[in-house]
């Protein structure tokens, strides 16, 4: 779990500022002026206006607080630019008062946001990748296709409803491989989805297999309890023929897919790269599953030659989600050339967690196609 500050009192504080930032922009309306002679109107329908706000952004996990934010950003730099050009006066000033709108751009914008961000994430995307190798591969190529963090959930981009839809994305790759590179599911997967996917990963085919590492949200109860536990998914994965990957490695037909526990998952307590492949780089093609993209440069050595990871969701709440995954990770989305012989490659996700919203990355399944040089 994430200690109690992090998880519950930062979010109640940050809460408390945009509050607190809204409701001197909301004072400063021009209609207000009407209600000057009445200092309880005046000052009390602003403050109704920012509860109202606080009410739809109670979840500090929610879609609510999201565009509250984004509204609160768009009122501050509008203050900024709207000084600059009351600086600037004559025309400019003129401009700016065109545009402001009195103060109602900032709700335009966010509403601009909101419709985007949606549109965005549930267009599902198919990004390829085309890379090239030495090493023997079955048939002389290899398709991988990668699913990563999906979060099926009814209020996300990802539910039971778009299962055809996924399907025939997947099966339009014809995969060799494919791989699971976690969170596929979460703490808050009703047993109806949880069910709904699972059927669907068993009815999907790949000559090679179907593999999959567990990611933070998986088992990792960050919010609440979810409706399975660690049994239910072994036993659901089982019987959909995937094989769930902890720390270890399995051969097919000369190919090598490794599979490392989660990073947060396990408190960073597993295996190094150098202990999974004690042997170094060999002549088997190495497919290395890691949820979170960090640690390149130690599987490279170790003898990766495909790192396939996802977690970040490419940030899919610009600026936060960006900055924060960039501190953390190694790579925030798509290709990343580790060594002469070694690619790494973050998904942007198969879903996106929380909420139907994205405003940054895209909402994908990778297919991977490699050829033998």
């Amino acid at each position: 779990m994430y200690p109690p500050f992090f998880q519950f009192v930062l979010p109640r504080v940050g809460q408390a500022a945009l509050a607190v930032l809204l409701y001197l922009n909301f004072l400063q309306l021009p209609p207000l002026a009407w209600l000057a002679p009445w200092p309880l109107l005046c000052y009390g329908l602003p403050l109704l206006l920012v509860a109202l706000l606080a009410w739809f952004a109670r979840d500090p996990l929610g879609i609510g607080i999201v565009l509250a934010g984004y509204l609160t950003a768009f009122y501050c730099l509008g203050n900024l630019t709207g000084l600059a050009a009351r600086l600037a006066g004559g025309p400019v000033w003129t401009l700016w008062q065109i545009l402001w709108l009195e103060g109602v751009t900032p709700w335009l914008l966010t509403g601009l946001v909101w419709w985007r961000g949606n549109r965005r994430a549930v267009r599902l995307c198919t990004t390829r990748y085309r890379l090239t190798t030495s090493k023997p591969l079955p048939g002389g190529h290899l398709t991988i296709v990668q699913i990563s963090d999906i979060h099926p959930n009814p209020r996300a981009a990802m539910h039971r409803g778009r299962i055809p839809e996924l399907r025939a994305a997947i099966e339009a790759c014809h995969p060799d491989l494919l791989v699971f590179t976690g969170d596929i599911f979460d703490e808050y997967t009703e047993p109806e989805e949880f069910a709904a996917f699972c059927d669907l990963f068993g009815e999907l085919k790949a000559p090679l297999g179907k593999y999959y590492v567990l990611g933070n949200h998986d088992l990792f109860h960050h919010w609440r309890e979810p409706s399975f536990d660690r049994a239910a998914l072994e036993q659901a994965m089982a019987r959909a023929g995937v094989r769930i990957l902890e720390d270890t490695a399995v051969l097919v037909k000369g190919v090598r897919i490794l599979g490392r526990k989660d990073y947060l998952y396990t408190g960073g307590r597993r295996f190094t790269a150098a202990q999974l492949l004690p042997g170094g780089p060999d002549g088997h093609y190495t497919v290395w599953l890691d949820h979170e993209p960090r640690d390149f440069k130690n599987a490279a050595a170790a003898g990766a030659d495909l790192i396939l990871s996802g977690h970040t969701h490419g940030g899919q709440i610009w600026p936060a989600g960006a900055a924060g995954m960039v501190a953390k990770n190694e790579r925030n989305y798509g290709k990343k050339r580790v060594s002469g012989r070694c690619t790494a490659i973050v998904s942007g996700g198969t879903g996106t967690w929380g909420y139907r919203l994205r405003t940054q990355g895209r909402t994908e399944i990778v297919c991977v196609k490699v050829e033998q040089a």
